[in-house]
């Protein structure tokens, strides 16, 4: 019987999401031009200004910690997003810690939302400093940078969903990954979201919603910023998606707007591996799973295999790859200005 449950509901889903990606409209090179034109290179450099306080160790219940949390919740209230913080305390092997999670939004008043999402906590090792760079001090300033950058463009009354970030708290293990021992902080809002109820608004419906049926997607973003790095299609559900950041990579390839350091009759360091084979079969232990296991639909960005640097002292400041990076905060701005059919050329035909 759950068998059969399970595989209407996945019939459901994809059902829902072909009717969704019908109307997905690309955007046209200019808004492709437009948007690159809007990277501020300082900011993403080991060095500068969203990157550099997130190289620092940060595990989750230190002062480090806290000041990332700080820093992360100040660049946001900043543009006056909608700042929120999930405090709890937990049982880990190493005794109790606080944990935060971080989930800042903009135009709250929509009935769904776009979530991208990271973690902002590094895992702890006794014997050295573990910076986690690729994971996942990149990834959450990308997202800081998408915030920055597509703020101008969010305000309109166009947008055709609302935008969420969530920084995540506690992903790392304190002693070794188990079920007990990981994503404190995914396990947390999940769990409070799946009972939160939120209003149904003009869609009346016999069934309520939780604040976990208002997340069209999640994204999740995890250990990016190396060279050479790979990402497969993980899940049927979002393979559209897949799909379409494949095709959006060729579009900035084609456009001028992909940087590689490479002599220019080289074949680009392309990311997004749409001609490799899917990966339905694999499951990654990540942030997502609380969320994957109540039904909320899951876009994952995590190379295969790991970067070699991958929790070793060697993943901090000397890991990234600066092209990478930049060409990362590109894609990941174009996309979300894609999926929420911004006007970013000034109520031009897109």
């Amino acid at each position: 019987m759950y068998r059969l449950q399970r595989l209407k509901l996945q019939s459901l889903l994809l059902l829902w999401w072909t009717a969704i990606t019908s109307a997905y409209r690309p955007l046209p090179s200019a808004a492709l031009d437009k948007l690159t034109s809007l990277s501020v290179n300082e900011r993403l450099l080991v060095n500068g200004s969203f990157l550099a306080p997130l190289l620092v160790p940060r595990v989750a219940g230190t002062e480090n910690n806290v000041k990332v949390r700080n820093f992360i919740k100040d660049r946001f209230e900043k543009l006056n997003w909608k700042v929120e913080e999930d405090k709890f305390v937990d049982d880990t092997p190493l005794g109790q810690k606080e944990f935060s999670n971080i989930i800042v939004t903009k135009n709250p008043q929509y009935a769904s939302r776009l979530v991208l999402a990271a973690h902002y906590d590094s895992k702890y090792y006794e014997h050295f400093e573990f910076i986690g760079a690729t994971d996942s001090s990149v990834p959450c300033a990308i997202l800081l940078d998408v915030a920055a950058t597509l703020d101008q463009y969010l305000d309109t009354a166009r947008v055709k969903s609302g935008l969420q970030f969530i920084f995540f708290d506690g992903e790392e293990a304190f002693v070794e990954w188990s079920d007990d021992d990981s994503i404190y902080g995914a396990k947390h809002l999940a769990e409070k979201w799946e009972k939160q109820v939120v209003p149904t608004g003009k869609y009346h419906t016999s069934k309520q919603s939780s604040m976990l049926d208002t997340i069209e997607v999640m994204v999740l973003l995890d250990l990016l910023g190396a060279s050479n790095a790979k990402v497969y299609n993980l899940f049927r559900s979002t393979s559209w998606l897949f799909e379409h950041m494949g095709d959006l990579e060729h579009r900035l390839v084609t456009t001028g707007n992909w940087r590689h350091d490479g002599d220019e009759f080289d074949e680009p360091d392309m990311i997004f591996d749409t001609q490799g084979v899917d990966m339905f079969h694999g499951q990654i232990q990540d942030d997502h799973i609380p969320f994957l296991i109540r039904g909320v639909n899951v876009f994952h960005i995590i190379p295969t295999p790991f970067p070699r640097v991958w929790h070793s002292i060697h993943d901090n400041a000397d890991a990234v790859d600066a092209t990478v990076v930049q060409n990362l905060a590109v894609l990941f701005r174009c996309f979300t200005a894609e999926y929420l059919e911004l006007d970013v050329l000034g109520h031009q035909e897109l």
